[in-house]
C-alpha cells in the first residue's frame, strides 16, 4: 500500500463481485492479452455505477474500430496508440478518452500541467 492506494484483482465472471466501500475506480482490460477473455462492459459499468466508482476499459487489444466502450458506459477509455492503432511502431503514444465533460477538464488539467 503505497501513496493510500489499493487494488483487488476480480473476475466479473462471477456473481459474487462486490465493491470495497473505498473502491473509487473500477479498471478492465477487454479482451484480456493474452488470453482474450471478454468481460461485459456494460454490466461492468452498471455495477461501478451502483457503488459511485468511475470505469475505466483498456481497450488497447480491441481498438475503437471494433469496440467503443464510452457507448457502453465507461467513464474512461485508454488505448496503446503505438500497438494497433499506430501500427508500424514508429509513434510511441497513448490516448485517454471520455465523453464525460468534468473528467476532460482534469484531464486537461494534468496533461497541461506535467
Amino acid at each position: 500500500l503505497q501513496m493510500g492506494i489499493d487494488f483487488d484483482f476480480v473476475d466479473f465472471h462471477s456473481d459474487k463481485v462486490v465493491f470495497k466501500d473505498t473502491t473509487k475506480l473500477v479498471w478492465i482490460e477487454t479482451p484480456t492479452n493474452p488470453t482474450l477473455k471478454i468481460t461485459d462492459i456494460r454490466m461492468v459499468a452498471e455495477k461501478a455505477q451502483k457503488a459511485d466508482c468511475l470505469l475505466a476499459v483498456d481497450n488497447t487489444f480491441c481498438s475503437p474500430y471494433f469496440q467503443t466502450p464510452l457507448e457502453h458506459g465507461a467513464d474512461l477509455v485508454v488505448h496503446s496508440v503505438t500497438k494497433y492503432i499506430g501500427g508500424h511502431s514508429d509513434v510511441v503514444m497513448g490516448v485517454v478518452c471520455t465523453n464525460r465533460d468534468d473528467l476532460y477538464l482534469k484531464l486537461r488539467f494534468i496533461q497541461n500541467g506535467i
